[in-house]
């Protein structure tokens, strides 16, 4: 790791200010020890527990640039490890996921379990003279598996914090999608690629709802709704008081919208969980008002409850990422309804969604505007709320700010990404990042 690059692009976030310089969407150099610093070492989420039910069901999946195999044992017990023979490179497993007693890498025919462990040699006795010790030539596992509520999470450093502590406060958003349900995966995963840095999808799904109204407004003027029964252009209005925003110690957060009684589709199949009394007990009165959370699981997982998605957007390069989309459906509805899910979800953000669209184009050209030497030269600014932003503690809530529009979520994603780019461990790390109070 360069400590030179990482604190001088740790420096192109002014706080005070709230701007961010545009290098930091381009700089090859900083993106190489965005790598370094975040990728290899946050917890990032693998899979749904549903997708690796039985023993030896396996998908295959990237942690940041890393492809990685997770794998189910026959006790139950969960594996990840790199996805790359160590004899000469080779991906062991080129399929997208199923069931396999073990891995054999088409190039040389080295054969591995699904714990990672080297099983298999050719040649063995005759051409290695049974030299070769096979217990040291595994797949190299990944340090750390751990699940929240069926969310399948690793981290390739073994000195970060418990899955539980990195997780937080961000807990409490999470349980708002899963309260909702008894939620299970959609077989099959979209994947698709755009020609953005992952920062601004990540910075649009902490809590940008400024651009809503603006960038979404022909997808709902063509009658486009959202995917959880509620269908109004007045929602996507630019607004301080119609719902609020929340940040986390380790760079979670979401903004989230309060639902409009007055067009919310009572008849609709999608939207029978809200008068459930069970569930409007489990997610109690604040939560229980939300039409959906845009929530960002740092460093580059979007959440979305209203559509009931995860899509992880993976870093490719510099200007370059690629996005899986994976649906949850509640297991017990009807399949006809699993199926107004799905298409409704799929209307509204994936490779052919009316959102996304929108989204990727404005991504695209943030991201082709950062790369240009004199734009370089002109920070971006991030200092909506700059100051305004009270943190709120009255118990309803971990700490949240009360208003809806705001760039308070951005900003602070952006001081924990200097947090991690400065910090030459988690030891370092955990003793010196910020957690939020007072006021943003």
């Amino acid at each position: 790791m360069d400590n030179t690059i990482a604190n001088a692009a740790a420096g192109l976030v002014d706080l005070e200010r709230g701007t961010v310089n545009r290098k930091i969407f381009a700089d090859p150099d900083i993106y190489r020890e965005e790598i370094e610093r975040i990728f290899a070492r946050c917890w990032l989420y693998l899979a749904h527990d549903s997708q690796i039910p039985n023993a030896g069901d396996y998908v295959n999946v990237f942690m940041g640039e890393e492809p990685v195999l997770v794998c189910r044992d026959a006790d139950g017990s969960i594996y990840a490890f790199i996805n790359s023979c160590r004899h000469r490179g080779n991906k062991v497993c080129r399929a997208d996921g199923g069931n396999a007693k073990s891995f054999q890498c088409p190039y040389h025919g080295w054969t591995y379990s699904v714990r990672g462990d080297l099983i298999g040699v050719p040649g063995h006795a005759d051409l290695y003279s049974e030299e070769l010790d096979r217990s040291k030539w595994g797949l190299p596992r990944v340090a750390q598996v751990d699940s929240y509520r069926g969310m399948i999470f690793a981290t390739f450093d073994p000195e970060a914090p418990p899955l539980l502590e990195y997780l937080g406060d961000i807990r409490w958003g999470l349980d708002m999608l899963f309260e909702q349900g008894d939620l299970v995966a959609v077989p099959g995963i979209a994947r698709w690629s755009m020609n953005v840095n992952w920062k601004f999808a990540s910075d649009n799904a902490i809590g940008d709802m400024y651009h809503a109204f603006w960038s979404h407004r022909s997808a709902m003027l063509s009658g486009h709704g959202s995917a959880n029964g509620q269908a109004s252009l007045k929602s996507l209005q630019p607004s301080l008081n119609n719902g609020f925003t929340m940040v986390t110690k380790y760079g979670h957060g979401f903004n989230a919208n309060f639902i409009d009684e007055s067009t919310l589709d009572r008849a609709s199949p999608l939207t029978a969980w809200r008068f459930d009394p069970a569930v409007r007990a489990r997610l109690g009165s604040l939560r229980g008002r939300v039409n959906r959370a845009n929530m960002l699981i740092w460093p580059n997982l979007f959440v979305n409850t209203g559509s009931r998605e995860f899509m992880l957007r993976n870093p490719l390069g510099p200007a370059k990422m690629g996005i899986w989309k994976t649906i949850l459906v509640d297991k017990n509805a009807s399949p006809e309804t699993q199926r107004m899910a799905v298409r409704a979800s799929n209307r509204h953000f994936g490779p052919a969604g009316m959102f996304e669209q929108d989204d990727g184009e404005n991504w695209d050209q943030s991201t082709l505007a950062a790369q240009s030497v004199v734009s370089q030269r002109y920070d971006l600014n991030y200092a909506m709320a700059l100051g305004h932003g009270e943190v709120v503690e009255d118990g309803a809530s971990p700490p949240r700010i009360d208003t809806l529009t705001n760039e308070n979520a951005q900003l602070w994603m952006y001081r924990v990404w200097a947090e991690f780019m400065a910090a030459g461990s988690w030891p370092e790390l955990r003793a010196t990042i910020e957690q939020p109070r007072g006021t943003l």
